[in-house]
């Protein structure tokens, strides 16, 4: 061999050897941060601010902790109880920044030692777990005199305590719920302005017979939507509950970011005014009883969003039902889209992580026209996923069911459903409600004007070919 080749292998072999070498050294670089990254993580821990170990409570409680060392919003936190499974812990920003969920124990009695096991666990947005923490609480039972004392219906002799009466093989819930069961009709409002109403009474004078046939539409409740339309939020609420009067409005809250994923629906506010919108809603509803059917198909409809909108949105839904329930005669039901489109299984898990256990139920069928025997059955799925969650139905335009092509936009020879009530036959179902105000079309398809205008011929057929 040359000279010449010689020297030149000599120095190929010399840049291979440090090609070699920085390979090692880089190869050496990486297992050190990944195991100080791996080292970071396990040694995250959560926090239990509130109750502590050992600790003796009742009635409602503030659930608190926090994840040590991470920034408020780049970890959620659930909660749960003896190995249930989780409820989501909205973010508190009240006194220092932690997460925080208020919980009902009363009539945790299914531990006979009173003594119950609960889990903090943090996660990332996608779900991965960082660190949880278990700790134990007492729950002293109630006895039937405490009972008796917030019960004035019954009378005012005392037993032995529950606490004798509870077997071994009850089986803990998967998240603690507030009692939802109605114990009265509720009477619902029916706006007199309504665009059913108007319709009927312009047509009476010429078209009687038409107007007759309206009225099916205009004499029962209906629910009002609110959304980016209205410029005064906590104005134009506190307008239509006041008319209501002792009659008890539904509302729906329909401006979440990204609404209807671009369909005949799209609009929506933007993440960072969407809570400032509910606080509006929920100070123009005040003290009046209202029904909230939380953000149609927001839910169902997660699907056409990147990971991170999804858990925005999951967040803003979880600080609306929170925001809602402060105000002590609002019932918000979270929707849960349809039976065609999601199965219960992942809506209610996506429930959960919406704040299901802070609501009173949850809302299927809103704007379908799916029969409501198959509802009851998707509900009642849904319910026995979310501890025993209650749920209503939009009943408005399923009385002949969904058409076999399973259109849901406008479709022809449908009719109106069930009558708005809270006399449902079923313990679970707290009401049958016109969610969607029959009449008013899905979108600008198969004949129809834009989404949420009046349609008076749509309305007719659905009137007309009502059972009553």
């Amino acid at each position: 061999m040359s000279q010449k080749k010689m020297k030149f292998f000599t120095k190929l072999q010399a840049v291979c050897a440090v090609i070699v070498l920085l390979v090692i050294s880089a190869s050496i670089a990486l297992v050190s941060v990944a195991q100080s990254n791996a080292a970071a993580v396990k040694s995250v821990s959560v926090s239990n601010w509130w109750p502590t170990d050992g600790v003796s409570v009742s009635g409602t409680q503030p659930f608190k902790g926090i994840l040590n060392g991470w920034k408020i919003n780049d970890y959620s936190l659930y909660w749960s109880v003896d190995g249930g499974s989780e409820s989501l812990m909205p973010t508190s920003y009240a006194g220092s920044a932690h997460k925080e969920s208020d919980v009902n124990v009363t009539g945790w009695n299914w531990q006979s030692s009173n003594n119950y096991v609960i889990t903090y666990t943090a996660r990332t947005t996608s779900g991965i777990e960082l660190a949880h923490t278990s700790f134990t609480i007492t729950v002293p039972h109630e006895t039937a005199a405490v009972v008796q004392a917030v019960d004035s219906a019954v009378t005012t002799t005392t037993t032995a305590p529950t606490a004798t009466t509870t077997t071994s093989t009850t089986t803990a819930p998967a998240t603690i719920t507030s009692p939802t069961t109605t114990a009265v009709a509720t009477t619902f409002y029916v706006d007199p302005n309504a665009a059913a109403a108007q319709a009927a009474n312009s047509l009476r004078p010429t078209q009687p017979a038409d107007a007759t046939q309206l009225d099916k539409i205009a004499t029962h409740a209906t629910a009002r939507w609110f959304g980016g339309w209205n410029t005064n939020m906590q104005s134009d609420v506190s307008g239509y509950v006041t008319a209501a009067g002792a009659n008890v409005p539904v509302l729906v809250a329909y401006n979440i970011p990204q609404r209807d994923c671009g369909g005949y629906s799209a609009g929506g506010t933007t993440a960072a005014g969407y809570l400032d919108w509910i606080k509006g809603m929920a100070a123009g509803i005040g003290s009046h009883p209202a029904w909230v059917v939380v953000e149609p198909d927001a839910i169902a409809g997660l699907d056409c969003l990147s990971s991170a909108d999804q858990a925005t949105r999951l967040a803003l839904l979880s600080q609306a039902v929170t925001i809602l329930k402060a105000n002590g005669n609002t019932r918000v039901y979270l929707d849960a889209g349809n039976s065609h489109w999601q199965t219960a299984v992942v809506m209610a898990a996506r429930l959960q992580s919406a704040n299901i256990a802070a609501a009173n139920g949850f809302s299927i069928n809103v704007s379908n026209f799916i029969a409501t025997a198959e509802n009851v059955t998707y509900g009642q799925a849904i319910s026995a996923a979310t501890n025993g969650k209650h749920f209503v139905i939009d009943t408005s335009r399923n009385g002949l069911g969904a058409p076999a092509d399973g259109e849901w936009c406008n479709p022809a020879g449908r009719a109106l459903g069930t009558l708005p009530t809270t006399n449902t036959g079923n313990a679970a179902i707290d009401a049958f409600l016109w969610i969607k105000a029959p009449g008013e079309s899905d979108g600008n398809c198969n004949g129809g004007p834009n989404a949420g205008v009046w349609w008076t011929d749509y309305a007719l057929g659905l009137a007309q070919r009502a059972a009553y």
